[in-house]
């Protein structure tokens, strides 16, 4: 692939330029107003209903974070950001990195805390036990370092704890290590979080989830920690009323004319998120291609920053939650399944052939071919919900786009909340895309007010089913290159 370095080069430094005054400003938690941060937006003013949300990410590793934070910072129209929490291989370097970029995207009203660092190498599944690298070092510990909260879960469960509201949400771009800590350890605080959405799984066959990598195979953010994805669904552990998962299916790049609204808006200075974005990325391209020992390297050489972002796995994720929230009148543009006997992850020790961090899905699911076409076909790795020591909670995952016109009109709007132009009037944008498409039929789709309109149910008591000692599973089909790959692929 052609790549124009030297212009690369130029850009990045004209960014960096840019950036420097302000990275002098840095040292803390700025209080920035709702309407400073809305200049140069289109969305006037902040929609007083947006959903209260805890982000939690493995900022620093992989890029796609970047864009993930990047979106959601500028879609406080319906989700309201009131914490970011850190986890992956280093949740104590990533925190104030994200915080950096908070702060020069003018959202330094958003705290950030330091969560927990996964389990040791020998309980994950590959690709987490590659090195991961932190590609965004050098970018992150340029001016003064931004204050961050040492003990994250304790900040976010004091938060929790303060709060009227039991209806609160919570979206996971990373393992869930940091999530099961606060359920564990604040178990009060995790019954006020109503909705779960998690980047994170691999249920279809058939495709190429990343060049070269044939599915099934095994997705990063669940191999970072499978024991705690298997707890987070277990009802006898954490009981979330609505549990939505988006697998490495629906991620795609941005590009074409999708990907110049950003850059247009960075080098313009439309929208300081924007160029924040944009300055990042290049800067963990610059790294990733300096360092041939990490897990990244192969993406940062693929992707030209100038004329197109990575693949955006964990955007979709923050596009998901945006869509269950937004008006009747827009589009439902990913197709919901409702997996009512939930899913399950390969785990350290597990008596079976098929890899750690693997995806698997009930027995009750094979042999389903009423699919999007982004899903050729479900995996046929499956699992009994009675040999399992956890009860799963169902969970609501999704599996594609309900058409070609979905899935572009889901990235054009990705690409204009990063870039700060959706919904405005200048370049035409629509508030929402509207229902012009004709959504395709899909088996058990559900609907995208189930999780907004719900309330928390307190159950007097819980009931729970016999647990059994654990089966081994052993897998009909026997594992080949053409079959099953033992690579993971780049998250995520």
């Amino acid at each position: 692939m052609l790549f124009n370095f030297a212009s690369f080069l130029v850009s990045t430094v004209l960014l960096s330029d840019k950036y420097a005054e302000a990275d002098h400003r840095l040292g803390g938690t700025q209080d920035i107003s709702d309407s400073e941060r809305q200049i140069g937006r289109n969305l006037k003013e902040k929609t007083k209903s947006a959903q209260k949300v805890i982000l939690d990410t493995d900022y620093g590793h992989f890029v796609d974070d970047v864009f993930a934070l990047g979106l959601i910072a500028n879609s406080d129209d319906l989700l309201d950001l009131q914490y970011v929490i850190t986890s992956g291989e280093h949740p104590e370097r990533g925190a104030p990195c994200a915080a950096k970029h908070l702060s020069l995207a003018n959202r330094g009203d958003v705290p950030v805390g330091v969560g927990r660092a996964p389990p040791n190498k020998a309980e994950r599944g590959y690709p987490c036990k590659e090195n991961l690298g932190f590609s965004l070092g050098d970018r992150c510990d340029e001016g003064l370092e931004e204050n961050v909260d040492a003990d994250g879960v304790a900040a976010v469960a004091e938060l929790l704890n303060g709060s009227d509201s039991d209806d609160w949400w919570y979206i996971v771009l990373g393992g869930q290590t940091t999530l099961r800590a606060l359920v564990d350890d604040y178990p009060e605080a995790a019954s006020k979080i109503s909705t779960l959405v998690v980047m994170g799984g691999n249920w279809c066959a058939g495709f190429d989830p990343y060049p070269g990598v044939s599915a099934p195979t095994d997705e990063t953010n669940i191999s970072c920690d499978p024991s705690s994805a298997n707890a987070i669904l277990d009802r006898d552990f954490a009981q979330f009323e609505q549990i939505y998962y988006v697998p490495a299916v629906v991620a795609d790049i941005i590009q074409g004319e999708d990907y110049m609204k950003i850059i247009e808006a960075a080098g313009t200075g439309t929208y300081d998120g924007a160029a924040t974005t944009i300055d990042f990325y290049k800067a963990w391209s610059i790294a990733g291609r300096a360092d041939n020992t990490t897990l990244i390297y192969p993406e940062a050489w693929k992707y030209d920053p100038a004329t197109q972002s990575t693949p955006q796995f964990d955007a979709c994720a923050i596009m998901l939650a945006l869509q269950l929230l937004d008006d009747e009148s827009c589009e439902d543009r990913m197709s919901l399944f409702d997996f009512e006997d939930g899913v399950h992850f390969v785990e350290f020790g597990d008596e079976t052939e098929v890899y750690v961090a693997f995806s698997l899905i009930p027995e009750s699911l094979i042999g389903m071919t009423e699919l999007p076409d982004q899903c050729p076909s479900l995996t046929h790795f499956s699992f009994n919900p009675e040999a399992t020591p956890e009860d799963e909670s169902p969970v609501k995952v999704a599996l594609g786009f309900a058409s070609q016109d979905a899935k572009d009109s889901f990235y054009t709007e990705m690409a204009e909340r990063i870039a700060g132009t959706f919904g405005g009037k200048a370049n035409n944008s629509p508030k929402c895309f509207p229902k012009t498409m004709g959504v395709k039929n899909a088996a058990k789709k559900t609907g995208k007010k189930a999780a907004k309109k719900s309330k928390k149910v307190k159950k007097d008591k819980k009931v729970k089913k016999a647990k059994k000692v654990k089966e081994a599973k052993k897998v009909k089909k026997a594992r080949d290159d053409n079959e099953v790959s033992s690579q993971g692929f780049y998250d995520v």
